[in-house]
């Protein structure tokens, strides 16, 4: 398994009573759709889903989604314009998006930022970036404390 730290981390940070921590972890047959769907989708984002499973976490902190959606998903394609091959997994509660270029290289972490509609490139690939937002510090330390 590669998320098992990150799996300790969350049972010894979040509180077991608060259901906006609960996950889900992804099927086989959804996990084979996906890969269908998209051939360059990041591996580690996969593990993700089967080892962690998509939902909230940190009670709210960020979401991972179990499948991959852009801004017309959400019928907001009229107020910003993306390139093409932009998807999106997961979302911080504050109208920022996180997701894969899939004409870049989808294994890098991008980011969307509402304020003014830029795509940022984060440089980090999906579990760098997870534990980021799992606020998980350099040394495996809680940074929320």
């Amino acid at each position: 398994m590669k998320y098992n730290f990150e799996k300790e981390f969350l049972e010894k940070v979040e509180d077991k009573t608060d259901s906006t921590n609960l996950r889900e972890k992804i099927s086989d047959i959804e996990l084979i759709n996906l890969k269908k769907e998209f051939p360059k989708i990041s591996s580690e984002f996969l593990d993700y889903l089967s080892e962690i499973g998509s939902g909230n976490f940190r009670e709210c902190q960020f979401k991972v989604q179990k499948y991959l959606f852009d801004l017309e998903d959400l019928g907001l394609e009229e107020h910003y314009e993306l390139k093409d091959g932009i998807k999106f997994f997961g979302d911080n509660f504050s109208g920022d998006f996180s997701g894969f270029d899939f004409n870049g290289n989808p294994d890098l972490v991008v980011e969307f930022w509402h304020e003014d509609g830029t795509i940022y490139e984060t440089n980090k690939t999906y579990k760098d970036y997870i534990r980021e937002q799992m606020l998980i510090g350099d040394n495996g330390q809680d940074e929320r404390e």
